[in-house]
């Protein structure tokens, strides 16, 4: 099976991320439209130039909006084999204005110098950049949110989708401008954070709902898409999960790039982000080896003293421990046996330290994680024995 790869909000992505959409954002909209991943023959594939071959009735207007975005998505590749499509959430709870990423007319490049911002505006249908409601930064879509909320309740797929397709069709309207239109929406590259978004709630919905599609559903062709390496169009079957596409979901900011263990086991975090905009929080151990011991590697908040004899029952500064089952060879097994040993596995563990977050003073200047490993024995482990590659912190 090929590498899954993980949408994320795009408040999520980070400014390397940014950059990288930006710019192949930027390339698309340069090729001609005589090019098939060019920018303006995709956005023409929802509207103008005719035919409209957009689906916005039944069947067809969840799985043609998916096969679409699998081709945007193709196009992006073909300039950065790391872009991944994010998405707009605006079905969670109440917002104002589209991203901050997609508000201001231009942005810092990676080179320093200001520049267009292509999450901004494309290039519009007979020239010229697509536009939106003057007033867009204060139009609000908490009761869009509600209703997309509402239609996640709903036991089967039609219902689901004609519940969903409302929503869908306000979001397009209070934007306003090129969006506001079936002919010219796919022209602002908003387009495709919102619909990403459906497609979400779609995936969401499904792992709720694991029944097939509907018969009509299945066999409807999604033209003008076609099967890999095929003449035969696409139809609902073929994209009827995200797995199928090579994509999931991901609910996650990836809140810190990936942090690396040095002498002291302590990790440095910004307050302010589990103060204000976070509701769960998860910290991952990312490792490519086994591990030569077994240990509990006990996760302390702000308690820089904590060592093997802390309590850890009713204590408010314990988040958890990742419990590393080890291979207990000794000193003599080298690192690189270790990784050999491992098959080419990840050995990844994950825990959940939101509850402990809670009990920080809300005006405390500082946020650390004391990481104390400790063997079988109730020991300390020695550092070089802790098989991480390196620690992640998600958000949500």
């Amino acid at each position: 099976m090929a590498t899954i790869k993980y949408r994320r909000n795009i408040n999520c992505l980070s400014t390397e991320q940014l950059h990288d959409l930006r710019e192949a954002l930027a390339e698309m909209y340069l090729l001609p439209a005589s090019n098939g991943d060019s920018f303006a023959r995709l956005a023409g594939l929802h509207g103008l130039p005719s035919p409209f071959y957009c689906e916005h009735g039944y069947p067809g207007f969840l799985t043609w909006h998916r096969a679409y975005l699998d081709a945007f998505q193709d196009a992006l590749c073909c300039i950065n084999s790391d872009v991944v499509l994010p998405y707009w959430d605006w079905s969670s709870g109440p917002t104002t204005g589209v991203p901050p990423a997609c508000r201001q007319p231009n942005y810092v490049h990676r080179n320093g110098n200001a520049v267009p911002n292509p999450l901004y505006s494309g290039r519009a249908l007979g020239g010229g950049q697509t536009n939106r409601a003057a007033n867009i930064d204060t139009r609000t879509f908490g009761d869009l949110a509600t209703l997309a909320q509402t239609a996640m309740g709903n036991s089967n797929f039609s219902g689901f989708q004609r519940s969903l397709n409302s929503p869908h069709g306000s979001i397009h309207g209070r934007v306003g401008g090129h969006m506001s239109g079936i002919a010219n929406a796919g022209y602002d590259p908003i387009f495709y954070l919102h619909h990403a978004n459906v497609d979400r709630l779609w995936a969401k919905w499904q792992q709720s709902h694991p029944a097939p599609l509907p018969n009509n559903e299945k066999t409807k062709e999604l033209a003008p898409f076609y099967k890999t390496f095929s003449t035969d169009l696409m139809m609902g079957a073929d994209v009827e999960t995200t797995d199928q596409l090579g994509y999931r979901y991901s609910t996650f900011c990836w809140f810190l790039p990936p942090f690396v263990l040095t002498d002291l086991l302590v990790l440095k975090l910004d307050p302010y982000w589990f103060r204000i905009k976070r509701t769960t929080a998860k910290l991952i151990m990312n490792s490519s080896k086994m591990s030569s011991r077994t240990m509990d590697l006990r996760v302390f908040v702000n308690d820089s003293r904590a060592d093997s004899c802390t309590k850890t029952l009713d204590n408010p500064a314990f988040g958890g421990s990742f419990g590393v089952f080890g291979m207990e060879v000794g000193e003599e097994m080298s690192d690189k046996a270790m990784r050999v040993s491992s098959g080419g596995q990840k050995f990844d563990l994950e825990i959940d330290i939101s509850d402990c977050l809670e009990h920080i003073d809300a005006d405390s200047d500082e946020l650390f994680l004391n990481l104390v490993p400790v063997g079988p024995d109730g020991q300390v482990v020695p550092i070089k024995h802790i098989p991480a590659d390196s620690f992640e912190l998600l958000l949500k």
